[in-house]
């Protein structure tokens, strides 16, 4: 088992530090106020939504002991154990892995861990946590295994320590074995006084249809550009900034957070893209081995964004050859690019394009050697780009 020592940074999550969504804090808030807690709640969103952050702004709402009208005091006992996700009465559930040496894989004995993964990045992915998990084995994939079932009964069963309501969050439920699944649902149907379910999923449809059929739906929205503005106030963000990065990352702020921490690392995407595809068009060897050398000290954040980047700029660039050229979302000099590029990007080769730079990204994940990979990369690209279209575009 990896140890891990990261410094614990406070969560000063509430509501009003939550971007957007305003409508579906409205509601939350109103449940608490007319006593009407559905006991098990599911919210629901795309990676990088706020759904995490609004689940635990909820459960603080909850269990605050001065509340104001709309939103948490953020100075009660119960709010200062909520900064460091530390009450007593809050329990974090979510997917491991399983380790030698371990008799059962629970959430408890990785709880340190997570709460630091989490209080970094509140908006992080499943993904992100496993290979911060552990580093030896990154492509595994968690799971919630039936003994966190069992835990989670036992907790249950016990009295609350000091607040009124033990809340129970569950971060990706979608991750929880059959077995897992069929005595949680047990739970739900006989719920327990004074106990709330929260449940925080990416795929929802993935869970046991049953389980899901118990559960009080909350659909939360994607972050839309002023939402980032909003979010990284500090930061002075540019409109133009801050809507390529939402059209970068399809809204992901979890993606978001770590380019913009980058940023001085990140430089000018769009030069360095084109810099690559005019080298790989001219089977330029030497430059191709100084850009990989620069792309490969970029450091793994940074190549997944460049990567990224590339792939929008290839989406982009079907729109420009098959689509209204109004439902472009690029700036002036990288339309200047795409009006140019789009000649050789078709419906012959597109679609493998994309492949390639996303197996390229998944592999970084799995801690690939980025050199290595980006290299080989080119050289699959070099014979993509040399791909005649079949028909031509009007």
């Amino acid at each position: 088992m990896i140890l891990f020592t990261f410094d614990i940074k406070k969560l000063n999550m509430l509501f009003k530090e939550i971007p957007g969504n305003d409508l579906i804090k409205k509601q939350l808030v109103s449940t608490v106020k007319n006593n009407r807690i559905s006991h098990a709640q599911l919210f629901t969103g795309n990676r990088g939504s706020a759904k995490l952050a609004l689940a635990f702004a909820y459960a603080r709402y909850i269990n605050c002991k001065t509340s104001s009208e709309n939103d948490s005091c953020g100075k009660c006992p119960s709010c200062f154990k909520y900064n460091s996700l530390s009450h007593p009465d809050l329990h974090l559930i979510f997917p491991v892995l399983k380790q030698p040496g371990l008799k059962s894989a629970v959430s408890d004995v990785f709880v340190k861990q997570w709460r630091s993964f989490i209080l970094n990045n509140t908006y992080d992915s499943l993904e992100n946590w496993i290979t911060f998990m552990s580093e030896k084995s990154p492509a595994k994939k968690g799971a919630i295994y039936k003994d966190e079932a069992i835990s989670i009964q036992k907790k249950i069963s016990l009295k609350n320590f000091e607040a009124e309501y033990k809340v129970i969050i569950i971060w990706m439920p979608e991750k929880m074995n059959v077995e897992a699944s069929n005595k949680l649902l047990k739970v739900f149907e006989e719920p327990p006084k004074r106990t709330v379910f929260l449940l925080v999923s990416d795929k929802p449809k993935n869970l046991l249809p049953t389980l899901n059929s118990r559960l009080q739906k909350i659909k939360i929205s994607d972050f839309k550009t002023n939402d980032i503005i909003a979010f990284f106030k500090n930061k002075s963000l540019t409109v133009e900034r801050a809507n390529q990065l939402v059209n970068l990352t399809g809204s992901d702020l979890g993606k978001i957070i770590r380019i913009v921490e980058d940023d001085s690392e990140e430089g000018d995407l769009l030069g360095r893209f084109s810099s690559w595809m005019r080298t790989l068009y001219k089977v330029d060897v030497v430059n191709l081995s100084n850009l990989v050398e620069s792309i490969s000290k970029m450091g793994k954040n940074n190549q997944k964004t460049f990567l990224l980047y590339a792939i929008k700029i290839i989406r982009e660039c079907l729109i420009y050859n098959y689509a209204n050229k109004s439902l472009l979302k690029a700036n002036l000099e990288e339309i200047t690019f795409i009006s140019k590029f789009s000649a050789y990007i078709h419906e012959e080769n597109s679609l493998v394009l994309v492949e390639k730079l996303e197996e390229a990204i998944q592999n970084l994940d799995r801690n690939a050697n980025s050199k290595i990979l980006l290299f080989e990369l080119s050289l699959q690209i070099i014979k993509i780009l040399k791909v005649k279209r079949k028909f031509a575009v009007n």
